[in-house]
């Protein structure tokens, strides 16, 4: 079913500028109409945001360090308690990460492939560390350089409907293999039962760890 702009903002909990935002980034799929938008009701996030997002210094600060910062410890730790008090941290981890990157959705015809090529570094359902056998569906960081050469070495295609490839496009790649906690908010970003499941133990493993 299609929806206004209007009415997906509404079922997210956001302005209609942020919904425009996220047409713009491929994470929400839509259609231009004259001068107006049709957005996929099917691929509208299952709940909205529990809190407003974390800047990206301060979400992968949050996602990547596994020791308290010298510059602003108590936020660090502030953040990590709340996430292991928290009775559904997946989807609070998900609400701060979500300024991380881009998620960009596109289709291929060989989504595995990609995963060997070195300039990405696979995570979410592609982790191993998932427990999630997603053998249609690859999901990768990419640097926002070399985005560009990954879509032509690849053929791959914005999605239109059930999408093939997941990419998070970020300024400098994370580590690879990923933190955990970077596992957890791209698994959680699926909003699927098992996936929010697995980052549910993810989330509590690292910060039991900090």
């Amino acid at each position: 079913m299609e929806v206004s702009v209007r009415e997906a903002a509404d079922a997210m909990g956001v302005s209609d500028r942020r919904v425009r935002q996220l047409i713009a980034a491929g994470r929400i799929r839509a259609r231009r109409v004259g001068s107006q938008w049709l957005v996929d009701g099917a691929s509208l996030p299952g709940a909205p945001r529990r809190s407003r997002p974390l800047s990206p210094a301060e979400a992968w600060l949050l996602l990547a360090v596994d020791q308290a910062p010298t510059g602003r410890p108590g936020r660090w730790r502030e953040r990590r308690a709340r996430l292991e008090r928290d009775p559904d941290p997946a989807s609070l981890l998900a609400s701060w990460a979500a300024a991380r990157g881009d998620r960009l959705l596109f289709a291929a015809r060989e989504p595995r492939g990609l995963l060997a090529d070195p300039a990405v570094v696979r995570s979410g359902v592609s982790d191993p560390r998932s427990g999630i056998s997603a053998v249609d569906l690859a999901e990768a960081y990419v640097r926002h350089d070399d985005l560009e050469a990954v879509r032509r070495r690849h053929l791959l295609r914005p999605a239109v409907g059930r999408p093939d490839v997941v990419l998070h496009v970020v300024a400098e790649l994370p580590a690879d293999p990923v933190p955990p906690l970077v596992l957890a908010a791209d698994l959680a970003e699926h909003d699927g039962p098992r996936e929010l499941a697995r980052a549910g133990e993810l989330i509590a493993q690292a910060v039991r760890a900090a």
